[in-house]
């Protein structure tokens, strides 16, 4: 087994959940409260992060989803590069 396959398996991993963490924020979109805006919800200090009274509860699912997806990738992708760094 080569020296690679482990970091480039992290990686994988890690990039799989980030496509998923977007499409999921994606759906979170499509359950904004009647009226709101995707500016409205998007471009805000707090990001719309928690706020039923921009997402339905739904919406708030996606959005869970996404941030534990997202925290994930990324915690996949420093651990593919921890193990490049200490198996080269």
């Amino acid at each position: 087994m080569s020296r690679t396959a482990i970091p480039i398996a992290l990686a994988a991993a890690g990039t799989i959940a980030m496509a998923v963490a977007i499409v999921n924020e994606r759906r979170m979109h499509r359950h904004r409260q009647p009226g709101v805006t995707y500016a409205q919800a998007t471009f805000r200090r707090d990001g719309g992060w928690r706020r039923a009274d921009l997402f339905t509860d739904e919406g708030l699912r996606f959005q869970r989803r996404a941030a534990t997806l997202g925290v994930t990738g990324t915690a996949l992708w420093v651990a593919a590069l921890l193990a490049l760094v200490a198996l080269s």
